[in-house]
């Protein structure tokens, strides 16, 4: 059963939606089934005879939840991770959450680093490559603190926090890369412009050195940039369900709505 937004109960729909404090999906469901259940029991009072006003007034009645309903809303539609830490301080649970977010992003650059030293492309690594899985780790620990707050933690009340950072996280990151190979060639162009006999020498070592930046600095923003869009359309999903069933206008809300950094 679904309903669109913008008719009668709008209004109410809107009040009932401001203070629902449950994630984006649950929200939008439960709006939807309250607007046909608001829809459907009206036009019953009217088949009895009673006047359109009066009939919305008595469904409003009726139907909308009043603080202690929204409440128990909120524990049935909790999220999973909400109940399994309840028993846990606010503060114990931040500790753990940034614990878990550096292992599982420690793990990852491990998992690279050994795959890195396996190819053999540590031993004559450009200086700029350094930065590059720097900013790559960085990246990393955003995506995975976004995608924990939004689909395990299930936190919408700030939902669009933090994904300019990652966007502009693979920006500089890719950015390094480049800056990184034009000053590697510099260097080497400058070194055989005073001994061309070293070209044999080092051109092989400064292609391979330079490809493994390009190829990680690139590897690295596409990820970020993908995660970025993927993280994004989520968002913009959800929240397109939210303003349909709310009858908001989608140039109105985009015009209004800040993407917090």
């Amino acid at each position: 059963m679904t309903a669109r937004g913008g008719g009668a109960f709008t209004h109410v729909l809107r009040e009932v939606g401001s203070g629902l404090a449950v994630p984006l999906p649950a929200r939008v469901l439960i709006l939807r089934e309250l607007a046909y259940d608001l829809e459907a029991l009206s036009e019953r009072f009217v088949a009895e005879g009673l006047p359109m006003d009066e009939a919305r007034r008595r469904a409003s009645e009726a139907l909308v939840p009043d603080a202690g309903a929204l409440h128990a809303l909120e524990r049935v539609h909790a999220p999973l991770y909400e109940r399994f830490t309840a028993h846990i301080t606010p503060e114990r649970l931040k500790v753990g959450e940034r614990w878990a977010l550096v292992l599982a992003t420690s793990t990852v650059l491990l998992m690279g680093g050994v795959a890195l030293l396996q190819a053999d492309l540590l031993d004559e690594a450009s200086p700029f490559l350094w930065p590059v899985l720097a900013q790559g780790a960085l990246l990393l620990a955003a995506m995975l603190a976004k995608a924990f707050q939004l689909w395990i933690k299930r936190d919408h009340a700030v939902p669009w926090r933090g994904l300019n950072a990652i966007l502009a996280l693979a920006c500089t990151t890719v950015l390094t890369g480049f800056v990184g190979l034009n000053l590697d060639l510099y260097r080497l162009a400058s070194t055989l412009e005073s001994s061309p006999e070293l070209a044999s020498t080092l051109t092989p070592v400064w292609l391979v050195r330079d490809a493994a930046l390009s190829a990680a600095s690139l590897m690295i923003a596409l990820t970020g940039v993908m995660g970025w869009f993927i993280l994004r359309r989520w968002l913009a999903v959800a929240e397109g369900d939210q303003r349909e069933v709310l009858g908001i206008d989608n140039t109105t809300h985009k015009l209004g709505r800040k993407d917090d950094v």
